[in-house]
């Protein structure tokens, strides 16, 4: 019932807004008149039976079978759309026999004379009704005897209930009655917005506490590592200091040993240069002295051997 004020009073302000005050005015009287009552078929039913078709409101009860047209069946849906011309063919023969039997014989002729026209469209079935008002006793006459009879009116109403039933049960809301549902939905929606904003920031906030402590912990980490890292280079380097000392003293042996060796050698060959010299020169002052040829002394050759310095 919210959503149809909501809707209502929408509509109000549209008209005002733009203007259209007659409209407004007929808008004004056909909710007086409640025409739908909110799709409750009980109401309707009261509405046509005990209100409409009683107090002789014609127009009123045509514009309840123009609004089921317009709203709930179309010509294009022909089984719905039959039915619904079906039974305001059988509510207007009430409201028919209802006058009749009232006495009131002037209704029934207001009834032709406004809606003759609209009866002739294509029902021919209406062509004997339009004698109905002269004939004195219609209730005994054999055509329209079945319309004055209680069973008959019942199955009306029956009929006319089921088919209110199964058009409300199966019709959609109209989006303007969705207009009041949908902003209560956006107001639960925005609500949840802003608690779950609120919980973001908090995880937020959390997360940056996080990420501190995460970044402590690394640089704790990095600082025991790069000791770690300190200490191996100081091991590495004494250890290399050491290995380049024992090579150094072992490169000065060596050195040392060779420079003995060859300063023996060369000594060695130069006092057994000296022997040969000497024993040429004797050899020469002798020839000075004796002859001697070369066929007396073989040949003497001096071979020297090459000293090679380890």
């Amino acid at each position: 019932m919210e959503n149809v004020q909501y809707a209502e009073e929408l509509v109000r302000e549209f008209l005002v807004f733009r203007g259209f005050t007659n409209t407004l005015q007929a808008y004004e009287a056909e909710l007086s008149t409640e025409i739908g009552r909110n799709f409750e078929v009980d109401k309707i039913l009261d509405l046509v039976f005990s209100v409409y078709i009683p107090k002789y409101q014609l127009d009123r009860l045509l514009s309840i079978f123009s609004f089921l047209k317009q709203c709930f069946t179309s010509p294009a849906d022909t089984v719905l759309y039959t039915a619904l011309l079906k039974l305001e063919q059988s509510v207007l023969r009430y409201y028919v026999v209802n006058a009749l039997k009232s006495g009131r014989q002037e209704k029934v002729v207001e009834f032709f004379s406004a809606s003759g026209s609209y009866l002739m469209q294509k029902r021919e079935d209406w062509i004997a009704w339009f004698a109905i008002p002269y004939i004195k006793n219609p209730s005994l006459d054999p055509q329209f005897r079945m319309y004055f009879s209680k069973e008959w009116s019942d199955t009306l109403v029956l009929s006319f209930r089921n088919f209110l039933s199964g058009i409300f049960n199966g019709t959609r809301i109209p989006a303007l009655l969705k207009i009041s549902t949908e902003k209560n939905m956006i107001k639960c929606l925005k609500s949840d917005i802003k608690q779950l904003n609120n919980k973001l920031s908090e995880l937020q906030a959390l997360l940056e506490v996080k990420e501190v402590e995460l970044s402590l912990l690394r640089r704790s980490g990095n600082s025991i590592d790069s000791g770690h890292k300190n200490l191996l280079k100081i091991t590495t380097a004494g250890s290399s200091a050491d290995g380049q000392a024992s090579s150094g003293v072992y490169e000065e042996s060596s050195t040392s040993s060779i420079q003995g060796v060859d300063s023996h050698t060369l000594s060695s060959v130069k006092s057994r240069d000296e022997k040969l010299c000497d024993s040429s020169w004797m050899s020469n002052a002798e020839n000075e002295q004796i002859l001697v040829t070369e066929e007396d002394f073989p040949e003497v050759k001096v071979d020297f051997q090459a000293i090679t310095v380890p």
